[in-house]
């Protein structure tokens, strides 16, 4: 049979016989977080049917839900009812959907680990396939992540408390060094910040990478459970710590522009929207009176954006777990997905 390749395809076949790999081998040798990136784009691309799917099926309550919202919010402002009023729905709704909003994440990581290894064997993807592979690790999943995530915001409070600390160290340290001289206390303050910023933003990776491949290992690796989870986590990424770090700081350079871009284009819509009823009406009044409306537009908005991207971030940290176990483990990682072992 002839060698069939597509540049850019992340599968190639060969010979007859599929070998899952990257056009940069990724899966045959340790690859660079930019490599990594540009897999989990290309993975995602050329999967995108199923994959979306997942975030579709995930995303769906929350969109929903804020569109249901909605009619109340429309009709209160509407009739003038007071603000407070208002305001105690929009944060009632929030409480209510809170609890899904913790789960849904860990699941659609869950479920699009599961289905990197399914699609690696040719096996369909849907919803019911994928619940029964989670649902033997699904409260072993959730605990985890609640450990994580409990122990993730404190030692985030204490890295963030020190760098707002300095922050204000340096802001009164500088009004106190320059007085007067506006120009030159910018140009410092500015310095100092980028100077206390980078080594926080490091210092930041270096806990987060910790509890990054958490949920894959969770759910690929049958032998471990809530807690043994994070061990494992430990064994993988200490030999590997600076790549690891640099992988971190990568994600969250592209995860940071993928947001920004969310958020700009849910802001465009609305700004379009805006200005096409601006020219019948007064954009500060409308503003001003249909806030909470225009929250909530944004909100349902940045759900579907999120539905669109984020299954391309949660395979970030899929390539990055099976680059550890190749540089750690030396596995083929093709025959790991073929026989279906953690």
């Amino acid at each position: 049979m002839e060698t069939q390749a597509r540049t850019g395809d992340w599968r190639i076949t060969t010979l007859g016989t599929a070998i899952v790999q990257s056009r940069f081998r990724t899966l045959a040798r340790p690859a660079t977080p930019f490599e990594l990136m540009d897999d989990a784009v290309s993975y995602y691309r050329e999967n995108f049917k199923p994959l979306f799917r997942i975030s579709l099926w995930v995303y769906l309550i929350p969109i929903v839900f804020s569109l249901l919202l909605l009619a109340p919010i429309v009709y209160f402002e509407t009739s003038g009812s007071n603000p407070l009023a208002l305001m105690l729905l929009d944060y009632l709704g929030l409480f209510l959907l809170l609890p899904y909003l913790f789960v849904a994440p860990i699941v659609e990581a869950a479920f699009i680990t599961l289905a990197f290894r399914m699609i690696a064997i040719g096996e369909p993807i849907t919803f019911r396939a994928l619940w029964e592979r989670l649902k033997p690790r699904f409260w072993h999943l959730i605990a985890n992540q609640l450990l994580a995530t409990l122990a993730l915001g404190g030692l985030y409070t204490v890295l963030f408390l020190g760098y707002f600390l300095l922050l204000l160290a340096a802001l009164f340290g500088v009004a106190a060094l320059v007085g007067n001289s506006s120009t030159l206390g910018i140009i410092l303050v500015s310095t100092l910040w980028l100077i206390i910023t980078i080594p926080t933003l490091v210092l930041a990776a270096l806990i987060n990478v910790w509890f990054l491949i958490l949920p894959q290992i969770v759910v690929l690796e049958e032998n471990t459970d809530a807690i043994t989870a994070f061990s494992r986590a430990l064994a993988l990424v200490r030999p590997n710590l600076k790549h690891a770090v640099l992988s971190c700081l990568a994600f969250w350079g592209a995860q940071t522009v993928f947001m920004l871009s969310v958020m700009f284009l849910a802001f465009l819509i609305l700004g379009i929207v805006m200005a096409i009823i601006a020219i019948y009406a007064d954009p500060e009044q409308i503003f001003t009176r249909w806030w909470l409306t225009i929250n909530q537009l944004y909100e349902s908005l940045s759900y579907v954006a999120y539905m669109f991207v984020m299954p391309a971030m949660y395979l970030t940290s899929i390539l990055l777990y099976f680059d550890l176990r190749y540089r750690n483990e030396g596995l083929d990682i093709y025959e790991i997905l073929q026989r279906g072992e953690g």
